[in-house]
């Protein structure tokens, strides 16, 4: 789970009245307006500082700051981030995100994204991914495997959209990754509203991270009762503890047992040994002695199984929230079992941060609407009548998917196959298991060259009347068997999208071949 996830909760929070005698209160209130956005993720390997530097500097460090940020980076082939100085504060800089898209009548570039991101929490990110990659390189050059972290920086903002970049170190990883996860700005679906901002409001930005590590449920156990404080130790809680083997991050619990509450908080140490804070909430020593029991519960149905038949466990998590999110942030710990083996994590967040806003970024791209869709033409429109069944007249076509796609390798003709089928016994994958065609066809040198098939091809046998779909391929290629024809890679399918109803004693239909067959199918 993504540490800043934790605070970007579907439900919004909103202050209501408390009840008398009571502390103040909140109440969950749903979202009650529809919105829509478009989302893009993307990675960058990276395997030593440089190369991290080389990605982040440009973005949130002393580059960008002073005007080297990234210009034009291909993030992938047609996808570009460029970071230019913001004139109204020398805090921020603005992160934009630009397109090629792969239409043939693409003119120029797209926005994408832009958002605001700050200098101040962009050093802290750097300073946390350079000492946890200084770390899991020193793990690994000691001969074992680095436990999985990852650290992310979050920005949001109503005008531009949502960045998060992640350094990620996956479990048994010689290497890591940086990972742009990307969001449009959230718009109305009201009507009248669309492409408008659904929500106002400041931007804000936070960083998040979460560390792995395995431990026995006899070191769960003594770690959890000194972290609160109500073990023989009481005095010798966690100060400055290593969350080995992330030992750049570090844990501290002050005691507030007058009110049932512990403060924890971590910090970051620095390659060059500074100390950053990342994160602080409080917890209850009620709420933790319930975490430490469902974990227990969880971790001797996991022992007690693995040892009446190896595998025989079952997965689980049991999780603890707990923020003060203008004060300190976010700590989540989970604790996960799988296979036997017993592991937690940290996941930290620190508060959110404010940031200046970016003009909106509306989407860019036009579609064609038609004034109204045609209506249902009349059984007389088509030169025929009302009746109780009746026959298919086919004229063919090719989407403009088919049309347009790289993969095709020969011209939009060839003869074609098929078969009709009851609606209901077809589905997106094909004909249901047992059901057979009701007709079948075979046409040749059908040509959709220049759009619709010139001719049309009379299905000869009498069908009920009803809703029916037709599937079948063009053998563009030639080299179908007309004993036993199927479709080979490249050619034309027909597939069940929408149906054909059958309602006039003629009538005619277009088949349009969807897709070119992919390789495998």
């Amino acid at each position: 789970m993504r540490a800043s996830s934790l605070l970007l909760l579907a439900l919004t929070l909103a202050s209501c009245d408390a009840p008398p005698a009571a502390a103040p209160a909140e109440t969950f209130r749903p979202r009650s307006t529809p919105v829509e956005y478009v989302g893009l993720t993307v990675e960058r390997p990276f395997a030593t500082e440089a190369e991290l530097l080389a990605i982040l500097d440009p973005i949130f460090g002393e580059a960008a700051r002073t005007g080297a940020g990234h210009r034009d980076l291909a993030l992938e082939p047609g996808l570009f981030l460029t970071v230019s100085p913001d004139g109204r504060t020398p805090e921020q800089a603005i992160v934009t995100m630009e397109m090629e898209t792969v239409r043939e009548d693409a003119v120029g570039r797209r926005i994408i994204l832009e958002v605001p991101v700050s200098f101040t929490y962009g050093g802290v990110f750097i300073s946390a991914a350079r000492a946890a990659l200084e770390r899991a390189t020193a793990v690994l050059a000691e001969g074992d495997t680095m436990r999985p972290y990852h650290l992310e920086y979050h920005v949001v903002s109503p005008m531009g959209g949502e960045l998060t970049v992640q350094t990620d170190w996956a479990a048994g990883a010689s290497s890591g990754v940086v990972r742009f996860i990307t969001a449009a700005p959230r718009t109305s679906l009201v009507a009248g509203l669309v492409n408008t901002p659904a929500f106002g409001g400041a931007p804000y930005e936070q960083l998040g991270g979460t560390v792995w590590f395995e431990l026995s449920l006899d070191e769960f156990s003594f770690f959890s009762n000194r972290a609160y404080g109500i073990s023989s130790g009481a005095l010798q809680n966690f100060n400055d503890f290593r969350l080995q083997p992330h030992d750049w991050l570090r844990l501290t619990v002050t005691p507030r047992l007058e009110d049932e509450m512990v403060d924890v908080g971590f910090e970051v140490i620095t390659p060059e040994g500074a100390r950053v804070p990342f994160a602080r909430a409080p917890a209850s020593v009620v709420a933790g002695e319930q975490f430490q029991e469902n974990v227990g519960r969880m971790v001797q149905n996991m022992l007690d199984a693995e040892a009446a038949e190896t595998g025989s466990s079952r997965p689980f998590e049991v999780s603890f929230y707990y923020d003060d999110p203008e004060g300190g942030g976010v700590v989540s710990v989970i604790a996960q079992g799988r296979a036997g083996i017993f592991q937690i994590a940290y996941t930290v967040a620190s508060p959110a941060r404010a940031l200046e806003d970016v003009e909106f970024v509306p989407y860019q791209g036009a579609v064609d609407i038609p004034d109204a869709l045609p209506a249902p033409r009349t059984c007389a429109e088509v030169g025929s009548v009302d009746a109780t069944s009746g026959r298919f007249h086919v004229r063919f076509d090719a989407s403009s998917t088919v049309r347009n796609s790289t993969a095709l390798s020969s011209p939009l003709m060839g003869n074609v196959w098929g078969s009709v089928y009851r609606s209901t016994d077809v589905t997106i994958v094909g004909p249901n298991e047992g059901a057979e065609p009701v007709a079948s066809f075979a046409f040749e040198g059908v040509d959709v060259r220049e759009g619709l098939s010139p001719t049309t091809y009379d299905i000869p046998e009498l069908l009920p009347g009803g809703e029916y779909q037709i599937l079948g391929f063009m053998d563009i290629d030639g080299n179908a068997d007309p004993a036993s024809p199927d479709p080979d890679e490249g050619d034309p399918v027909f597939i069940p999208i929408g149906g054909y109803d059958l309602r006039c004693a003629d009538e005619p239909i277009t088949v349009e071949a969807a897709l070119l067959l992919p390789p495998g199918r």
